[in-house]
């Protein structure tokens, strides 16, 4: 942790400067950090101490990652109202997108990701939420975040089997998903972990077959967490 009360300013300075925002950047001597705040994300209006909770569970989990993979950020500052978290590179959209990253990379960073949510079910934990947005990517080594959603079961291959059709998903809502770019992800995953995860997916999605071909028949209507779905449906359908 980071104790030195110049930085104590600095992030109370940094704050002050965005008053309104959950996640601020600010540098202090040439490094750049992320502030999270104890504040609602917008997802849960109605439960006034859903704040705290997903707070807490968010540095309580986060930590126990960090101690287990390494794949969360180091917690380097922590009060009341907010953590601090050194900058872990960009997130893998933002990889995938650029134009000066080859083919060749992108699928190794999909690759990495992959391996990522491999290694966490290796060590016996679950993301809850994970995206692709979550994933950051910095000269090869992968971090992830958001880590304030609490299991929802204690079956550990159930919880398993959503994360990973969870960051497939997620693969599937953007417009780059090709195949070779989802067999990278799910080759990553493989790798760490084997390819069971895999065949408990396609086990839930024939369980809850009747979704899988309603989101086809909706495909018609270009909605994209329908289609996103329809296609991961087809994917492993196959």
């Amino acid at each position: 942790m980071i104790t030195d009360e110049a930085f104590r300013q600095a992030v109370k300075a940094a704050i002050a400067e965005h008053k309104k925002d959950r996640n601020i950047a600010f540098t202090w001597e040439g490094q750049t950090y992320w502030i999270k705040r104890r504040l609602s994300n917008g997802r849960n209006q109605f439960a006034k101490s859903s704040v705290n909770v997903q707070f807490y569970t968010e540095i309580a989990r986060s930590s126990i990652a960090h101690a287990l993979t390494g794949l969360s950020p180091e917690i380097v500052y922590l009060d009341v109202d907010c953590m601090v978290t050194r900058a872990a590179g960009e997130n893998i959209n933002h990889w995938m997108r650029r134009r000066d990253v080859s083919e060749e990379e992108k699928l190794e960073i999909l690759i990495r990701t992959g391996q990522a949510l491999g290694e966490l079910h290796q060590a016996g934990m679950t993301h809850g939420r994970p995206a692709l947005r979550d994933f950051l990517f910095n000269q090869g080594k992968v971090t992830l975040l958001d880590w304030e959603n609490q299991p929802r079961s204690e079956n550990i291959k159930k919880r398993k089997t959503l994360d990973y059709l969870l960051l497939l998903l997620s693969l599937f809502r953007e417009p780059y998903a090709r195949k070779d770019y989802v067999e990278a992800l799910e080759k990553g995953y493989a790798d760490k972990a084997g390819g069971e995860t895999r065949e408990w997916a396609q086990t839930f999605l024939r369980k809850h077959a009747l979704i899988g071909h309603l989101a086809k028949a909706l495909d018609v209507f270009h909605m994209k967490d329908v289609e996103a779905f329809s296609r991961l449906y087809r994917y492993l359908e196959d």
